[in-house]
């Protein structure tokens, strides 16, 4: 039996598991012909009492079947104990032990990373648990090609290619970021993060053209486990967690996870600190032979005392060189974050070559503030400026999104070609309500600060309240179709239709802050080619476009401003090197922004054609990123992992005009002074050999070149640094590990971001420690 499903999964492409008590003496029937998967798979168990199960497009799990059947049974010899008898396209990375992924599935299907015609990066489960990244902001920052930007203790913005990430799909379907959401999650829930650079306009509709990140949650495992982690470090950071797979009945047919995690930490800057509890739980079954439906939830509580504003600089633009640990926040700063999402998908295969997945999620985010925070300038002879003011802010955030999406292949011309079809929806709202508050005493040095020096309850202005509403409704249908015009050569072409709609009224009057504005009928392409050099190398050239709304703006015949559209140009070339263990890829990109608005210099403010008598505008500004990426990740050996990726990327404004349509200050200078030039992501982790071989030690760096802010005409630099860290682990025995990671291994003392003088600059972390205790049942 183990012989016989050996090559026939070789053959088909797919992979198929099982216990090993149950193919354990048996042997199969004769197969001759062509059969598909499914038929042939029941030819083989016919008469064993076995039947086979999808999981997936490509993978089947053996399991008893309903009826008991055993006769046949018998087996004339006793084969070797097999659970996986050959490799499946299949995207999960919990188990692989890599730092290399041998799929993606932040395309609707799950693709190759060599078929996917554009750049792509995944940090896998491995690779995040050997360096310890808890957070989206830990991965991202340890991502070929992402900067990520600081705004608070807890607030973070990502850019790729010198554009802001505003989209995370979770398991394939896209959400807003930014307004709210704004919280890295917990990244004990996911089994992948999934960074796609380039726009993402195909599947995601509206956005910015620098890229999208998919998290992909942990599904059921076929099987019991338990792992269970306890962690202390560096700064009172205290960490313990559970996961917990548990298949529901004996067949295997209903089949569960639970993740819990709680986290208690402070920071290397005083007063700060954060305790955050995770919970996530999800159940999947089969209700048929083709059909897996899956439910869960998802939850995270975050309670703080935040740091705002981070630190501010001289009025001249000079550093302060105020200590690592300096607060500048009055110590009854406050913040309370709960998320919660529901989702659930259904899977249904009509046959081998056709299937359906229908997803859906409401996410749902309570937020709480109540702000002591500093902004100023520092004057340099009296060390004064900054004073510190105060706010209260409650913020309620809804989204929901659904997604549909048929893929399938179809045989014409004497080829297989493959196809996907979709739809998707966004619905997102936020409720934000803020006041402002006097402070006694406001006036700050930050060299002398006192966090504690302040009353627990500020005294409200006479004034009144801002409470806004802000929603987003987008729908969008998509699809492309993968047609091989030879063997090796395959065109790839796509579009989406998108409507996106959004308003922000004023609760208290009733009033619009902006005129509700929406964009019909646009259209997104997609192009790309592919080319099999050999069984090894691929090239490929794309063409990706996206769009950005600017319908709240207004010419002067008054009609909205079409929107900016973002062209991403790629060429490049993909392998799987050493029998598919190690990934590597080489691009070139370019992308442009066209049609940004510009003040019309003809038709000075107000302006006739503007409803909110306000300027016009004309789409006329244009900027360009462009630049290479370069990346290897994998197993060098079967105990030498690998993660490496750089980055050039040049950014500019190509055109960019003043209120009188003179060349502005930008023009001919850098769109984003704060992505680097280049960037080099470097981690690796290395079995000891021999009597060596219970210890395993990594190491990394982050290095990246010089980065500027401007403030007014004044400029101020972070110089080039590099950030090194490295582990060590001892495995006790195969259920039993501990791992020891240091960050910023020789205490580089620099910032990680560049505000103002008025703040806004932080601090990159110290050198840190972190020891953590796995076992896993």
């Amino acid at each position: 039996m183990a012989t016989a499903l050996t090559g026939f999964a070789a053959d088909s492409g797919v992979s198929v598991s099982a216990p090993p008590e149950l193919v354990k003496g048996l042997v199969s029937q004769d197969l001759q012909g062509s059969y598909t998967v499914q038929v042939g798979l029941s030819r083989l168990l016919q008469g064993t009492g076995l039947e086979a199960a999808a999981r997936g497009s490509k993978h089947y799990v053996l399991r008893k079947s309903p009826e008991g059947a055993t006769s046949g049974a018998a087996a004339e010899t006793t084969l070797p104990q097999v659970t996986v008898m050959a490799a499946a396209l299949d995207a999960t990375s919990e188990g692989s032990r890599s730092y290399g992924a041998s799929a993606a599935s932040i395309g609707k299907s799950t693709q190759a990373l060599r078929e996917i015609p554009q750049s792509i990066s995944v940090v896998t489960r491995q690779r995040l648990d050997d360096q310890n990244l808890r957070t989206l902001d830990d991965a991202l920052l340890n991502a070929p090609g992402i900067t990520v930007e600081q705004s608070s203790s807890y607030e973070r913005t990502f850019y790729s290619r010198g554009f802001a990430v505003d989209t995370v799909q979770y398991d394939g379907v896209p959400t807003q970021r930014g307004n709210g959401f704004a919280v890295s999650p917990d990244l004990a829930v996911y089994d992948r993060v999934e960074v796609l650079r380039g726009p993402a306009g195909l599947f995601n509709g509206a956005g910015q053209p620098g890229g999208t990140v998919n998290l992909v949650r942990k599904r059921p495992l076929e099987t019991r486990q338990l792992t269970a982690q306890v962690s202390a470090g560096t700064w009172d950071n205290y960490r313990a967690g559970v996961d917990l797979s548990l298949p529901l009945n004996d067949a295997g047919t209903v089949r569960s996870r639970f993740v819990a995690a709680q986290e208690d930490k402070k920071f290397f800057y005083d007063v700060a600190e954060s305790k955050r509890s995770v919970f996530y739980g999800i159940v999947e079954a089969d209700i048929g032979p083709r059909t897996t439906l899956g439910a869960g939830i998802s939850y995270e509580k975050n309670d703080m005392t935040p740091f705002y504003g981070g630190l501010p600089r001289y009025s001249n633009g000079k550093d302060l060189g105020l200590p690592r640990s300096t607060y500048l926040n009055a110590a009854w700063s406050s913040t309370e974050i709960e998320s919660t999402t529901l989702f659930a998908d259904l899977n249904h295969r009509f046959n081998d070559d056709w299937k359906l997945k229908i997803s859906i999620s409401r996410m749902h985010e309570d937020n709480s503030d109540l702000s002591g925070s500093n902004f100023g300038t520092v004057n340099p002879a009296t060390n004064l400026g900054p004073t510190l003011s105060s706010f209260r802010q409650k913020l309620d955030g809804k989204q929901t999104a659904i997604d549909a999406t048929l893929q399938g292949s179809f045989a014409a011309y004497g080829r297989k070609h493959d196809v996907i079809v979709g739809v998707n929806y966004q619905q997102r709202e936020y409720d934000l309500y803020s006041q402002l508050y006097t402070v006694a005493n406001p006036n700050v040095n930050p060299f002398t600060f006192n966090p504690y020096n302040y009353a627990v309850a500020p005294t409200q202005v006479a004034r009144a309240a801002t409470n806004t509403l802000n929603k987003l409704d987008q729908t969008g249908m998509y699809g492309s179709l993968r047609f091989a015009l030879s063997d090796p050569l395959k065109l790839i072409v796509g579009a989406r239709v998108s409507q996106w709609e959004t308003s922000t009224r004023n609760q208290i009057t009733g009033a619009f802050n902006t005129q509700p504005y929406k964009e019909s009928g646009n259209v997104t392409p997609y192009a790309a080619l592919t080319y099999d050099i050999d069984p090894v190398w691929t090239v490929y050239g794309s063409y990706t476009e996206i769009f950005r709304s600017q319908a709240n703006q207004f010419t002067a015949a008054g009609e909205r401003l079409d929107p900016a559209t973002g062209d991403n140009y790629e060429a490049g070339i993909k392998g799987t090197l050493l029998d598919g263990r190690l990934n590597a890829s080489l691009a070139v990109f370019r992308t442009l922004e066209s049609n940004r608005s510009q003040t019309d210099p003809n038709n000075p403010t107000p302006c006739a054609g503007s409803p909110t008598n306000g300027a016009c505008f004309i789409a006329e500004g244009k900027v360009r990123s462009q630049g290479l990426d370069a990346e290897l990740n994998g197993a060098l050996s079967s105990n030498w992992q690998l993660a490496a990726g750089y980055t050039y990327n040049q950014t500019r404004y190509l055109r960019d005009s003043t209120a009188t349509g003179a060349p502005s200050a930008n023009q001919n200078q850098p769109l984003s002074t704060f992505t680097p030039r280049h960037i080099v992501r470097l981690w690796s982790n290395h079995q000891l050999p021999n009597e060596l071989s219970a210890w395993s030690a990594g190491i990394g760096v982050n290095l990246q070149s010089k980065t500027y802010k401007t403030s007014g005409t004044l400029r101020f630099e972070q110089a080039a640094y590099a950030v090194w860290s490295t582990r060590l682990a001892y495995k006790f025995n195969k259920n039993l590990t501990a791992a020891l990671n240091i960050n910023n291994l020789f205490d580089k003392n620099y910032y990680r971001t560049l505000g103002s003088t008025t703040g806004g600059n932080w601090y990159g972390e110290p050198r840190n420690a972190m020891l953590t205790l796995q076992a896993t049942y």
